[in-house]
């Protein structure tokens, strides 16, 4: 378990980008106690140029893979992760702790000690009561795998390798969320260690579960399972159609159609900037809980504008959603969210398309995508869980993605489009801002991600993590 010289070589290279800070961190590292640490662990220990290490290391979004952990700990149990919180306490190391690595700002990596949960990641359900419960290092492919002969589920993501517990923890959207409510509207109790080691049950009335109904990951402790409650599915019709004429009207028309679709139709609507010699496209990945002749004919005013390419077609519940999963591959890329508590209007349109146009054309490619909440999510109160969001009617986001040798000046003209976008769209979204797209760049994150329910959340951190053990940039003070 030592760093040899050659390890610790490759750990220094891998950090150039941190700085003195990050080398230094580093250094510290050899003289840390790594066998004490791995003795405790029914897992193992995973040191920079061990067999793992760089996929292990590795987030999803790469503009913070310079950014690696002086070590890893592989756990297997709620145990090893009340060890390694302790270790890491008793030698003043930072830690993380990682299910998917798909923090948007990278927050899911560190200069210290990554405690990786990849291994707590079964799945299985009380068939008497329909509650399934989930590792804390499960991913949605391990949802879908488990509950694909069956005819139940709970709200769930669309790429493979994202992490449940995250989704869970900032609130959980996806496309059975009109219908039936956000992932954590569905979490009737946790496991969580917190950072005295301890290991607890939250279920009930208790503030803490509470607050892991949406604050978001890594505030209060590391979340080891979860048990949700289950609803019944069955047949679906699913469409991934794309409009290449006609885009402004064509978006016009399905958001201002989508506004008064029944519950049971999920979607994402994608506007995707204009590259090369293209021009903008447009998207529609819905879910709609009646036939394929349906679907039509909700979305006869859209088709009358233009005819589009794709599919739509009825499964069962788990194989249609292989027409609406997305890889999630790593990449360069950064997001910026906004809830819509209003209409997208004509003049909305107006401003969210004078801006596509002006993309710059010289990063990879940009898209203004808005997912329809709405409906079960607005049930209830801002209050009833950590997740504020309760008067939205869209989710907004606007995507940029670029290459690796995207040169410096070149990126940040893109971003500074990114961004001049992203105010323009404040004013007539009127929301907050979603905390599982958590965003590096914002100023006013608190109220964005928290608003009415900030005290309540500072207090119970305040209560569960004096010392602030558990802390990023935009973590929920104490």
């Amino acid at each position: 378990m030592r760093l040899n010289r050659r390890t610790f070589l490759t750990g220094v290279a891998s950090a150039a980008a941190l700085g003195a800070a990050g080398v230094q961190l580093l250094a510290a590292g050899r003289r840390l106690p790594w066998e004490a640490l791995a003795r405790r662990l029914s897992g193992r220990v995973v040191l920079p140029g061990d067999r793992g290490y760089g996929e292990f290391a590795l987030p999803n979004n790469l503009r913070y893979s310079a950014l690696r952990p002086a070590g890893i700990a592989m756990c297997k149990s709620a145990r090893d992760v009340s060890a390694s919180i302790l270790w890491a306490r008793e030698n003043g190391v930072p830690l993380v702790a990682r299910s998917g690595g798909h923090s948007y700002a990278g927050y899911s990596t560190t200069s210290g000690l990554m405690i990786d949960m990849r291994d707590m990641n079964s799945v299985s359900l009380d068939e008497s009561t329909g509650v399934a419960t989930v590792g804390g290092g499960a991913r949605n492919g391990n949802v879908y795998e488990y509950f694909g002969n069956r005819s139940l589920a709970i709200t769930h993501g669309r790429c493979p390798s994202v992490g449940v517990a995250g989704l869970a923890l900032g609130g959980g959207i996806g496309f059975n969320m009109r219908a039936h409510g956000l992932t954590c509207d569905h979490m009737v109790a946790s496991e969580i260690v917190l950072a005295d080691g301890s290991i607890r049950t939250l279920s009930g009335d208790d503030d803490l579960l509470w607050a892991c109904r949406g604050a978001g990951g890594g505030n209060f402790g590391i979340n080891t399972s979860f048990a949700f409650q289950t609803f019944e599915v069955g047949s679906i019709t699913v469409c991934d159609l794309t409009w290449d004429e006609q885009p402004e009207r064509v978006f016009a028309s399905l958001v201002e159609t989508l506004d008064r679709a029944p519950r049971t139709f999920g979607s994402k609507v994608s506007a995707k900037a204009p590259t090369g010699s293209s021009g903008i496209q447009i998207e529609l990945l819905g879910q709609f809980t009646g036939t394929p002749a349906g679907l039509r004919e909700l979305l006869a005013d859209a088709y009358a504008i233009a005819v589009p390419k794709g599919v739509v077609t009825m499964e069962h519940y788990w194989k249609a959603q292989e027409v609406l999963a997305e890889p999630g591959t790593p990449a360069y890329w950064q997001e910026r969210s906004r809830f819509f508590n209003e209409a997208i209007d004509h003049r909305a349109v107006a401003v969210i398309f004078e801006w596509l146009r002006r993309f710059p054309k010289t990063a990879k490619s940009a898209e203004f995508k808005v997912f329809q909440t709405g409906g079960r999510v607005n049930d209830k109160k801002p209050s009833d869980t950590a997740f504020v969001h309760r008067q939205s009617r869209w989710l907004s986001s606007i995507d940029l993605y670029w290459e690796r040798d995207t040169p410096s000046d070149t990126l940040q003209h893109n971003l500074a489009w990114l961004s001049e976008f992203y105010e323009a769209i404040i004013p007539i979204a009127k929301g907050g801002a979603y905390q599982n797209f958590i965003d590096p760049s914002l100023t006013d994150w608190k109220a964005a991600y928290h608003g009415s329910n900030l005290g309540k959340l500072e207090a119970i951190k305040k209560r569960v993590d004096p010392a602030g053990v558990f802390t990023f940039r935009e973590a929920i003070p104490g």
